[in-house]
C-alpha cells in the first residue's frame, strides 16, 4: 500500500511540472541545524590520488582518484556566509533526482540549503590539534550526506575527514569539472590475468580509500590541503553509514591506528566472515533502525558483537529508516511522506545521533567519561539498546 501510495505522490508532482514554482513554498527545504559545541567550522575539498591503484571501474588504465572534504575546528569568527550544501547545483542535482527517482524540478531549491561552515582556501596554524574522524557514506550516497554531524563533531573539537568513494558515491565532482558517475557493478571486463591484480569487492575499495587518507595524514602532512590542519594522526576514529559502515568496521578490524568506529544503520552482509569470526578488540557503537528488511543483517551485527572483546554499544530506534541516519529527514517533511524515512521527529533523532557520537568519541579518542553515553542510551526507553563494557577496556588518557 504505501509503494503505491509513493507511486500516486510522484505521479502528482509529475502533473504539476508546470507548477514547479510553488514547490519552494509548499515544500521547502530547511538549513542545517547549529553546532552546539564552542569553535566555529571551517572547511575545504581537494582531490587526491592514489598513484598505487588502478581505477577499476575505467576502461582506460589510470589511477585511483577521490575528491575529500575536511571539516574542523577553529576560534576564528565566522564572518563569510556559510557554504551551501550542495556544492556544484547544476551537475549534482540531476544525479540526485535520477537516484531518488523524482523530477529534478522538486528539488531545485535544493541547492539554497545552507550549512553552518565557513569555506577556507589556508588554515591557520594553531597551538592544539584534535582527534581525526572519517566518514564513510553508502552505495550512492555523498561525502557530505551526515553535514549536520561532521559539523557537530568539528565543533566539539574534532577535524572530520570524508571522501566520496568515485564511483560508488552518487556522483564524485573533481576540481578540473571531470565527474564520475556512479557505476557500482558496471565496471571493466578483467581479463583472467588481471583477476588478482585488482580486488573485485567495493567494500574493499572504500577500506582502501579510507587507509589512503590515514597515510596522507601520517606520510604527507605537508600537502597543501593539510597544511596547517589541526590534527592529531595519533587518534583516530571511523564513522560509517550502510555500506561505509561495513567498511569502517573492517578498517578498523585490519588497521592498528584506527582507535573506535561507530556504525550509522550499517550493512553488515558485506563485512568478511573473517572479520566476523575475530570480533573487535576495539569499541564499536551502532546506531540505527530497530529493523532491518533483510533480517539476516542484524544476524550479523549481534555475530560480530558477540565475538568483540572491546567495548560493545548498541542502540536501535523504533520508527527509524535507512535514510534517517542522514541528513535527508532535516530538510523537509517531504521524505517522510514519499517513504524515504520516517522519524516524526526529525530534529530530536538528528540531536541523538549528534550527543551519542560526540559522547562516544570523548570517550574512546579523548579519554572522557563513558558515562554520558551510557545515560543518552538508557533515556531511550523505546529504543532496543545493549551496553558492554569490560573493565580492562574502559577509557584510557589519550595516547
Amino acid at each position: 500500500m504505501k509503494r503505491i501510495f509513493t507511486s500516486l505522490i510522484i505521479l502528482l508532482l509529475y502533473s504539476l511540472q508546470s507548477c514547479s514554482l510553488v514547490f519552494p513554498v509548499i515544500a521547502p527545504f530547511k538549513d542545517l541545524p547549529k553546532p552546539t559545541g564552542p569553535y566555529s567550522v571551517a572547511t575545504r575539498s581537494t582531490a587526491w590520488t592514489d598513484s598505487s591503484r588502478d581505477e577499476t571501474f575505467t576502461v582506460e588504465i589510470d589511477q585511483r582518484r577521490i575528491v575529500v572534504q575536511v571539516w574542523y575546528p577553529t576560534k576564528e569568527k565566522i564572518s563569510e556566509p556559510s557554504t551551501y550544501y550542495v556544492d556544484d547545483p547544476v551537475l549534482r542535482l540531476p544525479a540526485l533526482a535520477k537516484q531518488l527517482r523524482l523530477p529534478v524540478f522538486v528539488i531545485k531549491h535544493f541547492d539554497k540549503v545552507k550549512t553552518n561552515s565557513f569555506l577556507v582556501k589556508d588554515g591557520q596554524s594553531t597551538e592544539h590539534t584534535f582527534p581525526v574522524i572519517l566518514f564513510s557514506h553508502g552505495l550512492s550516497g555523498m561525502r557530505f550526506q551526515n553535514s549536520s554531524l561532521m559539523e557537530e563533531l568539528a565543533s566539539q573539537g574534532y577535524v572530520v575527514l570524508a571522501a566520496d568513494h568515485s564511483y560508488g558515491a552518487n556522483i564524485t565532482i573533481f576540481p578540473d569539472g571531470n565527474i564520475a558517475e556512479y557505476r557500482v557493478g558496471t565496471r571493466r571486463v578483467l581479463t583472467e590475468e588481471r583477476l588478482e591484480e585488482v580486488d573485485l569487492s567495493q567494500l574493499s575499495i572504500v577500506v582502501r580509500d579510507m587507509s589512503f587518507i590515514i597515510d596522507q595524514l601520517n606520510q604527507h602532512p605537508e600537502d597543501p590541503f593539510l597544511r596547517n590542519l589541526p590534527v592529531d594522526p595519533d587518534h583516530i576514529g571511523v564513522l560509517g553509514h550502510s555500506l561505509g559502515g561495513a567498511a569502517i568496521i573492517n578498517l578498523a578490524a585490519v588497521d592498528e591506528r584506527v582507535d573506535a568506529a561507530l556504525a550509522l544503520d550499517t550493512w553488515y552482509i558485506p563485512v568478511p566472515d573473517s572479520v566476523l569470526e575475530a570480533g573487535m578488540n576495539k569499541p564499536i557503537f551502532h546506531l540505527g533502525q530497530k529493523d532491518w528488511s533483510d533480517p539476516y543483517n542484524y544476524k550479523r551485527m549481534n555475530h560480530l558483537m558477540n565475538n568483540c572483546t572491546g567495548p560493545v554499544l548498541k542502540l536501535l530506534i523504533p520508527e527509524t529508516r535507512h535514510a534517517d541516519y542522514t541528513d535527508m529527514p532535516l530538510f523537509s517533511p517531504f521524505s517522510r511522506y514519499i517513504g524515504y524515512t520516517a522519524a516524526t521527529d526529525p530534529e530530536r533523532l538528528n540531536a541523538l545521533i549528534r550527543a551519542a557520537s560526540v559522547s562516544f568519541f570523548d570517550a574512546y579518542l579523548k579519554g572522557a567519561s563513558i558515562e554520558p553515553l551510557r545515560r543518552i542510551i538508557q533515556t531511550e526507553k523505546e529504543a532496543n539498546s545493549y551496553i558492554f563494557i569490560p573493565l580492562e577496556k574502559a577509557p584510557i588518557p589519550p595516547k
